[in-house]
């Protein structure tokens, strides 16, 4: 039997996924909008002219819907490899609203992951301020 809450999540992912199927398909053939919706800068690099993890996020993105891998990789190399992560977790989510038989109990994270995704951003922050490690600053 449907709960309202779960009806509710259901027609929530369903209308999240659909706005994002459009989103990306008048990105990818509509070449002026990409030129209207350029980001600025985060406040972080405002405030402390640092690059955080997520800077050049959004141009990686971009890059790689427009099937261009190496400046995707060059633009933010964590956002790029994470996206396998990304995939997995929003499956994972879809599966929880509509499988009716996955729960919570059925998703299985190895602690070790807990300990080293964290590790790596960090790392990955830290390594892209170090003037030895220019080449993971977005281009």
């Amino acid at each position: 039997m449907n709960s309202p809450a779960r009806i509710w999540a259901e027609r929530t992912l369903l209308a999240f996924a659909l706005v994002m199927i459009v989103v990306v398909y008048f990105y990818v053939t509509t070449p002026g909008l990409r030129d209207l919706v350029r980001p600025h800068h985060c406040l972080f690099f405002q405030a402390t002219d640092l690059l955080c993890p997520a800077c050049g996020g959004t141009r990686a993105i971009g890059h790689l819907l427009n099937g261009h891998l190496q400046l995707a990789l060059k633009s933010n190399a964590l956002a790029v490899l994470s996206l396998p992560l990304i995939a997995y977790g929003t499956i994972t989510a879809f599966r929880l609203v509509f499988d009716r038989s996955f729960g919570p109990s059925d998703i299985k994270i190895n602690p070790f992951w807990l300990w080293i995704i964290p590790i790596v951003i960090i790392l990955f922050w830290i390594a892209r301020n170090l003037s030895h490690f220019s080449f993971l600053s977005p281009i």
